[in-house]
């Protein structure tokens, strides 16, 4: 399964995923990716995975229709392997709805699970998303999911930790660090670190269609 993934994107390398038991549509793009150690994909119709893309140790990738990955991203699973981690569900799982988008060189630890409702967003580069983290109050591990709702954005290099859900139609500002189990209220701006209510926030549903910025 490896070597197939890192065959360039074709219709032969959908059907060879396929018979390994994986369910692709055949109108999925999936680019050069260094896959290691993962159970299941479930590819939508139009999804894009672009090049150069890692995932590891992942139990399901599940990705809507319309959905995709740009470059350069590490997708991980590892630490749900940490003595201690209680499977809650979600655990080495990305999930991502419709039209859900991440871009490049972001760092998403899934080991306790990454969701992305329909039209959510991890926009720019250099975000850094983690699920797990020491309990300085308790010890051991916090290995929580992190949510993005529907049409939520994170902005460039920004920090999420574990827990936190990011609000309908809410936007975390650049630069900026939501703390464990933080909830980011829908709907308004974000920013700072920790991050805090900035202001109120309406996006237009058209704003998220990318058909919009092709020339």
């Amino acid at each position: 399964m490896m070597l197939v993934f890192l065959l360039p994107s074709s219709a032969f390398k959908i059907k060879v995923l396929n018979r390994l038991g994986h369910r692709i549509h055949p109108s999925a793009r999936i680019g050069i990716c260094w896959v290691q150690a993962v159970e299941r994909f479930e590819i939508a119709e139009g999804v894009q995975i672009g090049n150069f893309n890692a995932f590891r140790f992942l139990k399901l990738v599940q990705i809507g229709t319309g959905s995709r990955i740009v470059m350069f991203n590490w997708f991980l699973g590892g630490s749900g392997f940490e003595p201690g981690a209680v499977d809650n569900g979600t655990m080495r799982t990305l999930r991502m709805g419709e039209h859900a988008h991440i871009i490049s060189m972001h760092y998403i630890d899934c080991g306790g699970g990454v969701i992305l409702e329909d039209n959510a967003w991890i926009t720019g580069i250099r975000s850094t998303v983690l699920t797990h983290a020491f309990d300085p109050v308790n010890g051991g591990l916090i290995l929580e999911p992190v949510t993005l709702e529907k049409s939520a954005a994170i902005s460039t290099n920004c920090t999420v930790l574990p827990g936190v859900t990011i609000g309908e139609g809410a936007l975390l500002a650049a630069g900026s660090t939501a703390w464990t189990r933080q909830q980011v209220a829908a709907a308004h701006l974000h920013g700072g670190v920790p991050a805090r209510r900035l202001a109120k926030l309406e996006i237009e549903a058209s704003l998220y269609d990318r058909h919009r910025y092709r020339g």
